[in-house]
């Protein structure tokens, strides 16, 4: 059986934080170019994003979407490939307790 992934939600938060409205934007502004990187490295096709409603803690909530179908394999090397690069730049920006997660929404079996 092969999975292949359309669309994915990505969601950075941190409970209690104390970032303005500019800060927050910067944020997401960096971590935004952070997964494009990431999904041009990785797949190589293009990918749209779209901003999700924040909750309180929520520094980042974006729905991230391929017009094709990306494989299991690339899915998970994208992942990887953002925690990654989220996870150093939050320690260069001495930013901890930081929570990212990924949620499939829209996936294909074969």
């Amino acid at each position: 059986m092969t999975i292949n992934i359309a669309i994915v939600d990505v969601t950075v938060s941190k409970p209690d934080h104390d970032f303005n409205e500019r800060e927050q934007k910067i944020m997401e502004v960096l971590l935004l170019n952070l997964a494009a990187h990431a999904n041009s490295y990785v797949t190589k096709e293009n990918m749209a994003f779209t901003p999700i409603e924040k909750k309180k803690d929520t520094l980042f909530s974006f729905q991230f979407a391929w017009q094709k179908s990306i494989l299991k394999e690339q899915y998970d090397e994208f992942v990887s490939s953002i925690q990654s690069r989220y996870e150093t730049a939050f320690n260069m920006c001495d930013i901890e307790n930081v929570e990212i997660q990924f949620l499939e929404n829209a996936y294909l079996k074969k």
